[in-house]
């Protein structure tokens, strides 16, 4: 069991859940009962037969997205990149924010040191789903457990979905299929493509002091793009991330509080070249915001 049907397999299930037979939903989505039955078959519908089924079932904006990855298949896949000795010093920088680097299947590849203590054994090598569901600690530092894990779980289907299925990704689910709750939770089909609240209460294992979390994820630089940087800041601290830029000063350039006079530039753009200075300032360049993110 992958958790992954096929699109028809999702739309015959989404019918019979809304108590729909085939004649209806052909009737409401303005097709063929033979087409719907092709497509529940596995035939490739357009993208505009999609959004007539989707209408007709009422899905939720998460669950048509979902339905749109099993209809268009998932990605090319690609041999995963993994964070350079320099990705994993700027997450120390980030103290003391939480932080860590994860791969697109949820495993967690780098963390600094107050995800660390934060997130015990919640180690890179680890499983974030495996962690939630098997080992008994993370009942302890999730406040909301119960919501937090049916939130992963959600988004984990979706990736499966986006990215399909492998070995890798088939353990983890054997493996969480020992905790009664992932076995519920895996049956109901629930999906989830981001937190519906950006905020977690997260508790602390020694002092059981309680703390509220801002969640931000983004997506990296990196060459494959294949993961992804999550922080999480108190309410109290700013979340804005960047990355510490090394600025040279100009070849050319002078002190603005110099006592000699200095020639000012005419403001006209079609000044004579000779009336400018001789050795201009260069200005810093403008730093593009999108590439200081993770």
């Amino acid at each position: 069991m992958n958790g992954v049907p096929t699109f028809g397999e999702y739309i015959r299930q989404r019918r019979t859940a809304a108590n729909l037979t085939r004649p209806q939903l052909a009737w409401l989505a303005n097709l063929s009962v033979p087409y719907l039955t092709k497509i529940e078959g596995g035939a490739n519908p357009s993208r505009r037969v999609i959004e007539s089924l989707g209408t007709a079932l009422e899905l939720q904006a998460v669950e048509f997205e979902y339905a749109l990855a099993l209809a268009e298949g998932p990605f090319p896949r690609i041999t995963p990149d993994h964070p350079s000795a320099t990705d994993r010093e700027y997450l120390e920088l980030l103290n003391p924010k939480i932080a860590a680097f994860i791969s697109g299947t949820m495993d967690i590849l780098a963390v600094n040191a107050a995800h660390a203590e934060a997130f015990p054994q919640l180690d890179p090598g680890c499983n974030y789903v495996e962690w939630l569901l098997l080992n008994p600690i993370s009942r302890t530092v999730l406040v909301d457990w119960q919501g937090e894990t049916q939130q992963a779980v959600g988004m984990f289907r979706m990736l499966l979905a986006r990215h399909g299925p492998d070995e890798a990704t088939q353990r983890i689910i054997e493996n969480c299929l020992a905790s009664p709750e992932f076995e519920t939770m895996w049956r109901n089909d629930g999906v989830a493509s981001e937190r519906r609240d950006r905020t977690k209460l997260v508790r602390d294992p020694k002092t059981l002091a309680i703390t509220e979390l801002r969640m931000n994820i983004w997506r990296t630089s990196s060459t494959l793009q294949s993961w992804m940087l999550v922080v999480g800041a108190g309410v109290d601290q700013p979340l804005a991330v960047t990355r510490p830029v090394l600025r040279e000063r100009p070849l050319a350039s002078r002190p603005i509080n110099a006592d000699e006079a200095v020639q000012r530039p005419a403001k006209h753009p079609y000044m004579n070249a000779s009336l400018r200075e001789s050795t201009p300032t260069q200005p810093l360049q403008q730093i593009n915001s999108k590439q200081l993110e993770g």
